[in-house]
């Protein structure tokens, strides 16, 4: 369920929506919002909040946002002129570019921020940099130039020797990334030395944690100490584990079982999530028995939750165990439900996306009408002071019709803004629909002559009317439909009224027609407003101006105004 503003929420600050972010990302933008029209974030500051809450998140929506957000950021003069805050910004932009696996962008977003630390004088950070800038040259192709490059960070890093925590946690940072670059292009045997130093360092920095001792911000205090120990230790026999099971000899083989040993030792590895990361090592190694163990365990975890990819993982290592064992059958059982799993998530996560339009649009909107009973309340408190004080009625009265010239100028830009947004977060979900559409229609859900459930014929009435832009047609109405599509009227009216959250035909039309006035309006200064209306299937211009204004709190010429 979308957050919304409450009540309580009487100061709109930083810190609120920083404590909101990571378990309410919605609420969280809804108080930057209303922070920044209360005048306690400037626009960019606001935005910069707006862009850290999207960025450390795994939905791709909002990943996508992040994205836009620091783009418009990076360009901005404040930012450019701010280094600190020009850091902030790329590690955003990386962040979001790498969760998103865009590997081009996150190269080109890294690159820009390695400079930056190097201006600064923070050339360790850079070095970290460097070497993922290196993983990003591999996966985009330039394999001997991406290793090329981690193996020059992790020298220049050894060559004076370790003296200090923050240079010995960005070698262990480099290594990690060399291991697992080695691990996605099958230089497993690459993988073991690096491994081997990783193991070497967090020894000696575990008996000797004095001499590494330097106050950054990285190093752990004596209490976090262990942790941090035990969970790149953890790491390292992972490493090894899957390296020596890639391998073909008996002796590899061993030594993998060995270092899974010492990987459940750990605290990564004492836990269901550690133990379920280590079972395509267990299948390499046939320790089948503790594989179906495992998935017995998570499973149960699960419960009625098998929509995810973990149990898609489980299913395919079912079915290859299964197929290894010589239980045939079974391994066709499992390997079809894995299939079919997994063209459902991938119709879910289009399904998903769309929602999260849609969300982030309505709570635009509630936005709005949050912002039109705060300016009534305001007007409301300014009348009644007014009155109190006779003998400055005239000042007065001056005063106020200044301030609110100004305060509804501000408000109606902003309400211009979240109007023109919400259309566009609007558009997006109609597309994500509409590719959803495609893939329903190619299972041929669509078809007129099927059983279909009052929401599949609301999907299909509105794709058909988007799609032909029959709302367009101020003639339009409930009777084109019938003659279209064949249905009758009560058919249509039970898909409208039953499967959507319109009540009847004529909302929908409204709403259209409103979102492509909005689009003119933005798009077109040449065109009047009587052109627009006409244009966007209205019957006249005072239908156009009522609908408009119950809609979005102001008049299509107020719109205008704000451009």
């Amino acid at each position: 369920m979308t957050a919304v503003a409450h009540a309580s929420d009487t100061i709109y600050t930083e810190k609120a929506a920083m404590e909101a972010y990571a378990t309410n990302p919605d609420r969280a933008l809804l108080i930057i919002d209303s922070a920044e029209i209360v005048g306690n974030l400037t626009d960019v500051r606001a935005d910069l909040l707006r862009a850290v809450v999207c960025s450390r998140t795994y939905e791709d929506i909002k990943l996508d946002s992040a994205i836009m957000i620091g783009e418009r950021l990076i360009q901005n003069d404040k930012v450019l002129t701010d280094p600190e805050m020009q850091e902030e910004v790329l590690e955003i932009l990386l962040n979001a570019c790498r969760l998103k696996k865009d590997n081009e962008q996150a190269l080109h977003w890294a690159t820009q921020l390695s400079d930056l630390y190097r201006q600064r004088g923070e050339l360790t950070e850079a070095m970290r940099t460097d070497a993922e800038i290196g993983t990003f040259l591999v996966r985009i192709g330039q394999q001997e130039e991406g290793l090329s490059l981690i193996d020059n960070i992790a020298a220049q890093l050894t060559g004076g020797g370790i003296t200090k925590f923050n240079e010995l946690d960005a070698l262990i940072i480099v290594l990690k990334r060399k291991v697992e670059i080695c691990n996605e292009i099958g230089l497993y045997g690459d993988m073991i030395p690096a491994a081997q130093r990783m193991l070497d360092l967090l020894n000696d920095y575990e008996k000797y944690p004095e001499d590494y001792h330097d106050g950054s911000n990285r190093e752990p205090d004596a209490a976090d100490r262990p942790d941090y120990i035990d969970f790149y230790r953890g790491k390292a026999y992972a490493y090894f584990a899957i390296a020596y099971s890639s391998l073909e000899s008996t002796d590899a083989k061993q030594k993998a079982s060995i270092y899974l040993a010492l990987y459940e030792q750990t605290i990564a590895g004492q836990s269901v999530t550690g133990r379920f990361l280590i079972t395509p090592t267990l299948r390499k190694l046939g320790k089948y028995d503790r594989v179906l163990s495992i998935y017995d365990e998570v499973e149960r975890q699960l419960g009625n939750d098998t929509l995810n990819v973990n149990y898609l993982e489980i299913l395919l290592g079912r079915a290859e165990i299964a197929d290894a064992q010589g239980r045939y059958r079974e391994a066709y059982n499992y390997g079809k439900r894995h299939n079919e799993l997994s063209t459902l998530l991938n119709e879910r996560l289009l399904q998903g996306k769309a929602h999260l339009y849609a969300a982030r649009y309505k709570a635009q909107e509630q936005q709005m009408e949050i912002e039109r009973q705060r300016e009534a309340t305001r007007r409301a408190k300014m009348t009644i002071s007014t009155m109190g004080i006779v003998g400055l009625l005239i000042l007065l009265f001056a005063i106020y019709v200044l301030l609110q010239w100004q305060q509804t100028k501000r408000r109606n830009r902003i309400l211009a803004q979240q109007i023109t947004e919400a259309v566009e977060y609007k558009e997006k979900y109609r597309e994500l629909s509409a590719q959803n559409s495609k893939l329903q229609n190619n299972s041929k859900l669509y078809t007129l002559n099927s059983q279909l459930s009052d929401a599949e014929l609301f999907v299909y009435l509105r794709d058909l009317i988007e799609r032909e832009q029959l709302f367009l047609n101020q003639n339009f109405e409930r009777q084109t439909l019938i003659t279209l599509t064949g249905l009758s009227k009560e058919r249509i009216g039970a898909a409208f009224s039953q499967g959507s959250d319109y009540e009847r035909l004529t909302t929908l039309i409204r709403e259209l027609r409103l979102d492509h006035a909005v689009r003119l309006l933005n798009e077109h200064p040449e065109m009047s407003i009587e052109q627009i209306c006409q244009a966007s299937g209205f019957a006249n211009t005072v239908s156009f101006n009522r609908s408009f204004k119950a809609q979005y709190g102001m008049t299509p010429t107020d719109f205008r105004g704000t451009k």
